[in-house]
């Protein structure tokens, strides 16, 4: 490297010898170059260009795969490394390389980076991907985000000890060839992994269909994916491939081209338009889907997309088994039928009614619902089957209204239905503690509901109104949804004594380095001794921002965060800043079972030798903690 840039410098200066063509000279004409000055600049470039294509690395591995393009998967292959040159170079066992990658407590500090394809220079994070060490690349090998411009992927997990490399669904093209170099750096000494992935279309098939067997689908719409079971002659199948098991089968369908359609979307089958060519999910005109594997071995799945399917459709599918150079193709004809209600209106005419609905749930953090059946309900107040008012909504006949009926509904969750205000009001998702819907189908109704993961806590009781209204009839559903007390069985007693304001100093401190791996300090007994609670008690005080964690002084106003969960990145001087002006960052950590401040440095605006001191007061329960912290990074 050295030598090149010494190589330079000479070469400037040689440089400006050459061009500049006497002094004092009539400048108004262009100055036509030498053969001497066009050699020397073609010396230049072919310097310049070296020095961009030397890979900064003490060991180069390298090594190509093939791939086959995808316009729906992220698969890809894997790509085995030599793990053993990697560890001697860097002086460790196997092992210890192996744990270093993966950020092991106590491992050698392997640290993961990537070399930009077009400039070779180091991009300092070990990933941004999901794995400890990889990265997403673009067209030209640069590191990329996940997006528009992402072509593949790699993935190292070191309990796999090998890349997993992958690609952006619908982004390569036939032919298209990416290098990409992934690096490991071990004090001083550096590796780059080159590998240069080769992407290229799935050969046509070169197959023929040895036999067909034509079966015709009675099909009623629907508005569920559900599929129904298709038997087909299995044993026929078998012998005409000359198989023994179904296992060795590959799938195909048949495109609008008349080629073969190998990518299997929906597990081993695909999804079809409404011309019966195979299509994707993407492009938005699926009608129905085949898959094999879900009934017995003598049956394929047959599917639809909810609410496309109409009385009166009729077309044909193409779903074959191939082997080596065979096909068996099942030519399926979808005729759809009107449905065939299976039960019986009620006798009598309409009647209001009114029912009192109680739901409950502990508070979780996603959406996980809980449900309460009023099919028999509605079928009896209106005087239909279920299918005839699952129908009703499907068309906006049925109306369902929050508190009292109006001119018009706009739905705020899954429709018919709202996200509610701790008052009972309909409120945007945003606002809402709670949401309920009515769900239905052709066999079902019920209300189904859950819990705002952010806004909702263990407690919380919202009531409300629901008016079901059909042609002036009318279902009242006084409702009750209790998110439930937790259940939590605490082991612990909180301390005795009433809550008190303690100090504690906390020195923090580790080795520079390039991702975002923290150190830790046990915190625990000092807050369950300030705030006179158990930790569990904490935890939960955290969650539900009761426990305030203030940088620097204590404000009337809440703590704005700015690092992950409860805690905030700091700049030089130990003020708050936000993530892209941070030098380290220090948060307060918590379970069930502990408490610690965890802390770590940015991968690029930190340096060794960086010391930020700063103060955080912790507040709950009438008692605080202020935390006199300075983190080193060494």
């Amino acid at each position: 490297m050295k030598k090149i840039h010494i190589l330079l410098i000479l070469a400037l200066v040689i440089t400006a010898g050459l061009f500049s063509c006497g002094d004092n000279e009539d400048f108004s004409s262009m100055h036509v170059l030498t053969d001497d000055e066009i050699a020397e600049i073609a010396r230049q470039d072919s310097i310049a260009e070296a020095q961009k294509n030397m890979i900064n690395a003490d060991l180069i591995l390298e090594y190509s795969m093939n791939m086959t393009i995808s316009g729906t998967s992220y698969d890809g292959g894997t790509v085995e490394i030599e793990l053993d040159k990697i560890a001697e170079a860097f002086g460790i066992t196997e092992e210890e390389l192996l744990a270093g990658i993966g950020g092991e407590s106590g491992a050698p500090e392997v640290k993961g980076f990537a070399i930009d394809g077009s400039t070779h220079n180091d991009v300092a994070s070990a990933k941004n991907t999901n794995a400890p060490w990889g990265h997403w690349w673009d067209a030209e090998g640069d590191v990329v985000d996940y997006g528009d411009n992402a072509m593949v992927f790699a993935e190292f997990y070191p309990e796999n000890a090998y890349f997993n490399v992958g690609q952006f669904p619908g982004h390569l093209v036939d032919g298209q060839q990416i290098k990409f170099i992934e690096g490991l750096k071990y004090n001083e000494v550096r590796v780059a992994v080159v590998i240069t992935v080769n992407a290229a279309a799935a050969g046509a098939v070169v197959a023929d269909v040895v036999s067909e067997q034509d079966i015709t689908v009675d099909v009623t719409p629907k508005s569920v994916y559900d599929a129904e079971a298709v038997a087909f002659d299995l044993d026929a199948v078998l012998n005409d491939l000359g198989i023994s098991s179904m296992d060795e089968v590959a799938f195909v369908g048949v495109n609008a081209d008349g080629s073969y359609a190998q990518e299997a979307e929906t597990g081993n089958g695909f999804w079809y338009n409404a011309d019966g060519f195979v299509t994707t999910y993407a492009t938005g005109d699926q009608t129905v889907y085949t898959n094999y594997g879900d009934f017995e071995a003598n049956q394929i799945s047959l599917g639809q997309m909810p609410d496309v399917v109409t009385e009166g459709m009729n077309f044909t599918i193409k779903y074959g088994f191939m082997v080596n150079s065979k096909i068996v193709m099942l030519n399926l004809t979808v005729n759809a039928i009107g449905y065939i209600d299976p039960e019986t209106a009620p006798e009598g005419d309409p009647e209001s009614v009114t029912i009192d609905v109680t739901l409950s749930k502990e508070y979780t953090d996603d959406y996980a619902s809980v449900t309460y059946d009023i099919q028999e309900t509605l079928r009896q107040a209106f005087k239909m089957t279920t299918y005839q008012i699952h129908m009703a909504i499907n068309s906006g006949e049925i109306v369902v209204y929050n508190g009292e009926i109006a001119d018009s509904v706009t739905y705020t969750a899954d429709v018919p239905g709202y996200w509610l205000a701790a008052d009972g009001s309909d409120v945007p998702y945003a606002d809402g503690v709670v949401w309920t819907s009515i769900g239905h189908s052709e066999t079902e109704l019920y209300l189904f509901g859950g819990n705002h993961p952010a806004n909702a806590v263990a407690g919380d009781e919202v009531t409300t109104t629901y008016i079901v209204e059909y042609n002036g009839t009318t279902v009242t559903i006084n409702l009750t949804f209790s998110i439930l007390a937790d259940s939590y069985v605490d082991p612990e007693t909180a301390p005795a004594g009433d809550p008190e304001d303690l100090t504690a100093t906390i020195a923090l401190s580790k080795a520079y380095s390039d991702d975002y791996v923290p150190v830790t300090e046990d915190v625990k007994e000092t807050l369950r001794q300030a705030f006179k609670m158990t930790t569990y008690q904490i935890h939960k005080a955290m969650q539900d921002g009761t426990l305030k964690l203030y940088q620097g002084e204590v404000t009337e106003a809440d703590p704005a965060y700015t690092a992950t969960g409860v805690g905030y990145w700091l700049n030089a001087d130990g003020a708050a800043v936000g993530y892209a002006e941070g030098v380290v960052y220090c948060a307060l950590e918590h379970s069930e079972t502990e408490l610690f401040l965890s802390a770590g440095n940015h991968p690029e605006n930190a340096a060794a030798g960086d010391v930020v001191t700063t103060t955080y007061i912790a507040t709950c329960n009438g008692g605080s903690v202020t935390f006199d912290i300075t983190y080193t990074v060494e």
